[in-house]
């Protein structure tokens, strides 16, 4: 062991040269011996200025270990002033963090995470990471936070200096999990299929092998290595949890942060989010989705040409161009570095021997089974693990029909589970009913896990424990997880305990239902349970129908509210045939929810029928309430459709159902509707006084600056043109402040449409702003109003090239979602449509409007924000000529 080198934390510095390839190329072997012998010189020389102790040096890299975080950056910065004059281009990274130092050098996370952060760098530039920062009184630029290619947490990134560079190379517009320990060896593997998913022309890279050898985590470092490819993001999509094998588009697009459109199919909106963007996918653990999945993986590769996957699973795809990379057991060397470092975490003296050998060479290598044994070194000794887990490997392995590999693992994973008492045993089993993990709290209530067992579980890597937004989850590898579904499915207690899932879980959606009611939306406890509330609908559908029903139902504002509209409308539709004779208030919420969605899809008629009967149930049961909401959603199915008459009917039917029960929130919200209706219909002075009425009896910021809006739109019609513009303001004013988005798309709009006549840099400022807002939410109906005002804008201005794609675009959408127009309206959209045709002709005009009927809303709205590059317009047009 080297006794030069400082110990506990200290600070590192890598640095390598950029571009020295091409150096060599362009001066030839002996000039660039002489350039390279000169920038040792100058590099040694500083880090002898400042303490640096060099740890090594490989060509024209160095990697230098300093006691005290500002020599390490008093000698990068000497070191970059001296090289400056050799036009040399030289990266280097500073970190700061504790190791250990071992026989063979340093070892611990903190050393690739320096090298990570050096690579991530320009010649030049000079990073450092937030723990160097923090002890350094040196100016230093924020460059923000930053993820590496080593999967670890987000961390804050430094440069020295002020010099312009471009971003640096770190992961962005990514999912992929944060590992809780370094992924060590497997550099052959890792080159192999990150040069697969980087290389040209290859869309689909299967990684198949038995469970436990390593090809989630594989599939993970090669996506981050690969990623420089894919400027457009890498997400993962864990499919282990999904057992409806329909839902994996809509799982995919959920990973995405796609909003499925209205009208549209998953697939439609995943291939109008994602078109000509360059992305990679991992999907994770897909063998049970086989062999229904290669049609899903077909047929999302064919939609979006510049899409490539990465695919996990014990059995290759079968799909056309499908790449196969057959994952292998870890290297001697590697097996043996994975074991030592997860038996080191437990003690560090643990040391290398032969006894360690031999336990990797008989446990196949396979990194699952080692991490599991070498959870048990803080209890027993290599001798003592070797001995018990030969004899159990020597008398259960053999079976001609199974993979070896595989026979070694449940064998490892089995021998494990029976060194457990059977407190451990019971509760390991009973940790298995929960799909995508569970908290603390649901581990305690559903399955009875005392604290101690909890610990005892983690501690032997049965268990493992990530952070999520809303607290710790506990959580198990899908291969432990089967082993401990097959060993609970005998247990007596086991229907017992799908049921206390089933009961939890429909006491959380109920819940989440009854706050939403209240205008409390905390969907995003239903988000981080989705994969246990699809489980326990399942369970619902076979043991009570009944209660899937109820679930379903309550589960409806999150379907909506998350564009989930397929998913929630295929699970209503399942419940509601499964038990016809459930009780009629369960019914009657589930019909509601169909309804809503099925408006929410555009799907008008569906709409109505299911309100309809919902309607007739509430009214059966008493329920007022229920009634109210029924003839709200008819009356804005009504209005959508322009029969403004008919929805005034309705809404008022509303109103008086509600107020019949007291319940003032829902009549105000039906009031609000019927403001806006009467404004269509052309009778301001009545809009105008609905609004007044809900801003004086509004309590709520939200109401008050929807009513604002309300207010300012009858007013503008009327003529009243600073009044309305005040309450524009105002409203405006109020969303900001705290945080209302979608009510400040809308101001934003109103007031655009108020300006773009008289202020028209104004009212373009206001619509993108808008429109930005409203394409992050999806917002079909509000992106359609922002392209036609922009249209306005454009040709008031004389320039209909962009608005004609634009007005094609927003008649594509309206038609689709079925999104009418008042009078007033279409009078506006026909002078602009007309005035477009004149300053183009009609030629042009006709090619501009069928290529924006080709164009998604997301497209659309990127191209009247000015982000063209980001849209692949069509070169041809099979659209309809326009009006």
């Amino acid at each position: 062991m080297r006794e030069d080198l400082p110990t506990g934390t200290v600070t590192f510095l890598f640095t390598d040269v950029e571009g020295s390839t091409r150096l060599l190329e362009e001066l030839g072997t002996e000039a660039y011996g002489a350039l390279l012998a000169e920038h040792h010189r100058v590099c040694r020389g500083a880090w002898a200025v400042h303490r640096g102790v060099e740890v090594d040096t490989q060509g024209d890299a160095f990697f230098v270990v300093f006691a005290r975080a500002s020599d390490a950056l008093a000698a990068a910065g000497a070191a970059h002033e001296g090289l400056a004059s050799l036009g040399v281009a030289v990266r280097m990274g500073v970190h700061t963090g504790e190791v250990t130092l071992t026989e063979t050098g340093y070892v611990g996370m903190e050393v690739h995470r320096a090298a990570r952060i050096a690579a991530a760098g320009y010649g030049g530039q000079v990073l450092v990471s937030a723990s160097t920062a923090t002890l350094v009184e040196t100016p230093l630029r924020d460059l923000g936070e930053h993820r590496f290619k080593d999967l670890a947490a987000a961390e804050r990134v430094f440069q020295l200096g002020e010099d312009e560079f471009p971003p640096i190379r770190s992961l962005y517009r990514t999912n992929l999990p944060v590992p809780a320990t370094l992924f060590l060896g497997r550099e052959p593997e890792l080159a192999a299929v990150a040069g697969m998913l980087g290389e040209p022309g290859v869309r689909l890279v299967s990684l198949t092998g038995p469970g436990g050898t390593g090809k989630t985590r594989l599939a993970l470092q090669a996506a981050a290595e690969a990623s420089d490819s894919y400027p457009d993001g890498v997400f993962w999509v864990p499919l282990a949890p999904l057992r409806d094998r329909s839902l994996v588009v809509a799982t995919v697009i959920g990973a995405l942060g796609v909003i499925e459109q209205a009208g549209r199919t998953a697939l439609e909106s995943l291939q109008a989010a994602i078109e000509g963007k360059r992305l990679l996918l991992v999907l994770d653990n897909t063998e049970h989705l086989m062999p229904g999945l290669a049609a899903d993986v077909a047929a999302m590769l064919a939609v979006a040409p510049a899409l490539v996957m990465a695919v996990t699973s014990r059995e290759r795809l079968r799909v056309e161009g499908e790449h196969v990379y057959a994952v292998p057991t870890l290297a001697d060397e590697d097996g043996a570095s994975l074991f030592l470092a997860r038996a080191r975490a437990l003690d560090a003296s643990f040391s290398h021997t032969p006894v360690v050998d031999e336990i990797c060479a008989r446990l196949d290598y396979l990194p699952l089974a080692l991490e599991l044994a070498a959870a048990r070194t803080g209890l027993l000794s290599p001798e003592q693990l070797l001995g018990r887990l030969g004899q159990r490997l020597d008398v259960l392995k053999g079976g001609a029909d199974a993979d070896p590999r595989q026979q070694t693992l449940r064998t490892t994973i089995g021998w494990s589970y029976e060194l457990l008492s059977p407190e451990e045993q019971d509760a390991f089993g009973r940790l298995s009913v929960f799909a995508g993990g569970c908290t603390l709290e649901a581990a305690e209530s559903i399955c009875d896990a005392e604290l101690d067992t909890l610990q005892s579980l983690l501690d032997k890597s049965l268990l493992r424990r990530r952070d999520a937004d809303r607290g710790p989850r506990l959580w198990m590898l899908e291969t432990i997880r089967e082993f401990a579904a097959e060993q609970f499915a005998e247990a007596e207690s086991a229907d017992a305990v799908l049921r206390r899932h089933l009961g939890h879980f429909a006491e959380l959606a109920r819940d989440v239902q009854e706050r939403a009611e209240t205008g409390d939306y905390d969907l995003d406890r239903i988000e981080e349970e989705r994969d246990n509330l699809r489980l326990a609908f399942e369970t619902a559908l076979t043991e009570d129908p009944s209660a899937a029903v109820e679930l379903s139902g309550n589960l409806g504002a999150y379907w909506a509210r998350r564009g989930q509209y397929r998913e929630g409308r295929q699970a209503l539709t399942a419940a509601l045939a499964g038990a016809p004779d459930a009780p009629p208030q369960a019914r009657a919420e589930a019909l509601a929810a169909s309804g809503f969605l099925a408006s929410k899809q555009a799907d008008l008629d569906a709409a109505d029928r299911f309100c309809e009967e919902a309607l007739a149930l509430y009214r059966e049961l008493g329920d007022a309430r229920g009634a109210g909401s029924s003839l709200n959603l008819l009356g804005i199915n009504a209005w959508y459709r322009g029969e403004l008459g008919k929805a005034t009917r309705l809404l008022e039917d509303a109103i008086a159902e509600y107020r019949g029960t007291g319940h003032e929130r829902g009549a105000r919200g039906v009031l609000m509707n019927l403001g806006g209706v009467a404004n269509a219909s052309g009778d301001h002075r009545r809009a105008i006084e609905i609004a007044r009425e809900l801003i004086a009896g509004s309590s709520e910021h939200h109401g008050r600056a929807i009513a604002l809006i309300n207010l300012g739109l009858p007013l503008e019609a009327a003529g009243e043109t600073e009044e309305a513009r005040r309450a524009f303001a105002e409203s405006i004013t109020l969303s900001r402040t705290h945080g209302l988005t979608e009510v400040l798309a809308y101001g934003l709009a109103s007031l655009a449409h108020l300006e773009r006549r008289s202020e028209p840099a104004e009212a373009l400022a206001h619509y993108q702003e808008s429109l930005a807002l409203l394409h992050d939410m999806d917002d079909e109906r509000g992106i359609a109003y922002c392209l036609e005002g922009l249209a306005a804008v454009d040709v008031a201005g004389q320039d209909a090239r962009r608005a004609t794609t634009l007005l094609g675009a927003a008649a594509t959408i309206r038609h689709r979602t079925g999104a009418a127009l008042d009078v007033t309206e279409q009078t506006e959209l026909d002078d602009a449509v007309a005035q477009a045709r004149r300053l183009l002709g009609d030629e042009a005009f006709d090619v501009g409007w069928a290529e924006g009927t080709r164009l998604s809303a997301g497209e659309a709205a990127e191209i009247a924000l000015g982000r063209e590059d980001l849209v692949d317009l069509p070169s041809g047009s099979t659209g309809q000529p326009g009006p």
